[in-house]
């Protein structure tokens, strides 16, 4: 506990905007979000904070605002490899209940359907050197009724997200990397024009590109050759692509294109994986960069999958789907507590261990541990004055190594 304290206090004193009561509280809620094992409410928070903080007082912080996508972006730039990408995804967020600001019927990626509840906008660093994401920031997302009343659309509400998020974007990446929802002209080139960002991602299946033509000047009149006919995806000129990258499971072309859709070259890496029996399944990832190589294109994107595990262990570890309140202000830190404990876990218990000796990080080891700990620390400060204990004795001190061992105690992988 001790560790994770100096972590989070580390980074908040680079914070100078951030005044000591709120530090204390932050460090105090965040460690709390990685030692309750059960749900995890206002009403659980105090229970578990033995007298320091009420239910009320943990409702009416949660109201106030924070600047957690500062605080993990030096986290981040603090303990991260410094090779980043950007992610950036919607995620369904349980909620049953109609009084709920911005409640309505969203894409639920588990049930492949849209169903009531919460979006949650959720900005990560994945960090390519360490295999790992980082959460940077988490928005709520408007229902229909607000985007009507504000005369905009979801997907312009993702672009003015990014917008809000680029100071600190744009500290640790260059290339914003998103789902194929986003390879759409309104999000793509909103972004490029406003921002130093490059996006990365998946096309549609049937594009509308052209191959550039690279020949002999035109002599006579007229206007010099631009496009050497239409690229099609199922049948395409292997002649005027090159290849960047084979293995036993994959094949990578990498080829810059025009786009009908953004009116603008792009270089996409035309990739071919290879199944059981033969068996090929065709993807078309671009980057708007044209000297990002087709290999590194398809790197980053399918990196972007560690922030899935990003929303995995919120919702099944740090109660991600929990929060009770109704008001928007305190679902967002809410979310944001509960993604940042993550953050907290992988820098103690994943990035401080030495690369070679890395085991794969198990936050369900991570909840034993800090609850044992906080069991622990509770018994000896009930028993503070019992001789029983004998808590002068150095053999029978939290520090003592057989105690330290409880800490593990119910570990998977202790």
């Amino acid at each position: 506990m001790t560790e994770l304290k100096t972590t989070i206090t580390a980074i908040l004193a680079k914070m100078s905007d951030v005044k000591k009561p709120q530090r204390d509280f932050l460090t105090h809620t965040l460690i709390l979000f990685l030692s309750i094992r059960s749900r995890i409410n206002f009403l659980q928070l105090e229970r578990h904070s033995e007298g320091a903080y009420r239910e009320s007082t943990f409702r009416s912080q949660f109201e106030m605002f924070f600047d957690f996508a500062q605080f993990n972006t030096h986290l981040t730039k603090t303990y991260g490899s410094g090779h980043f990408i950007i992610g950036f995804d919607p995620s369904y967020i349980r909620k049953s209940g109609k009084h709920t600001e911005q409640t309505d019927k969203y894409w639920s990626g588990c049930s492949s359907r849209r169903e009531w509840g919460l979006e949650a906008g959720v900005f990560s660093a994945i960090d390519i050197e360490n295999h790992t994401a980082f959460h940077l920031d988490a928005i709520i997302s408007p229902n229909q009724k607000e985007c009507q009343e504000r005369s905009i659309s979801l997907m312009d509400h993702y672009v003015n997200a990014v917008f809000w998020s680029a100071e600190y974007l744009e500290q640790l990446s260059r290339y914003l990397v998103v789902d194929a929802f986003f390879s759409k002209k309104d999000f793509i080139l909103l972004i490029l024009e406003r921002t130093n960002l490059h996006i990365i991602g998946r096309w549609r299946d049937d594009p509308d590109f052209m191959y550039l033509y690279d020949g002999p000047k035109k002599e006579g009149r007229g206007a010099p050759l631009k496009y050497d006919g239409k690229f099609n995806a199922s049948k395409p000129d292997f002649s005027k692509m090159t290849l960047s990258y084979e293995d036993e499971n994959v094949r990578i072309y990498d080829c810059i294109v025009y786009s009908k859709a953004l009116k603008r070259n792009i270089r996409i890496a035309y990739t071919i994986w290879l199944g059981e029996k033969g068996k090929e399944r065709i993807k078309i990832y671009y980057s708007t960069d044209l000297d990002l190589p087709a290999w590194v294109i398809v790197e980053y994107y399918t990196a972007r999958f560690q922030e899935e595990f990003l929303f995995r262990d919120g919702k099944q570890f740090t109660g991600l789907n929990h929060c009770q309140a109704r008001g928007a202000n305190k679902l967002e830190y809410h979310w944001n507590c509960s993604l940042t404990a993550i953050n907290i876990a992988k820098v103690h218990f994943l990035l401080s261990v030495p690369k070679e000796h890395r085991k794969s990080f198990s936050m369900a080891d991570v909840k034993t541990q800090c609850y044992n700990h906080l069991l622990i620390n509770r018994l000896f400060r009930i028993f503070e004055n019992d001789t029983e204990l004998q808590l002068n004795n150095p053999n029978f001190s939290i520090y003592n190594d057989k105690v330290k061992e409880l800490f593990t105690f119910g570990c998977i992988a202790a």
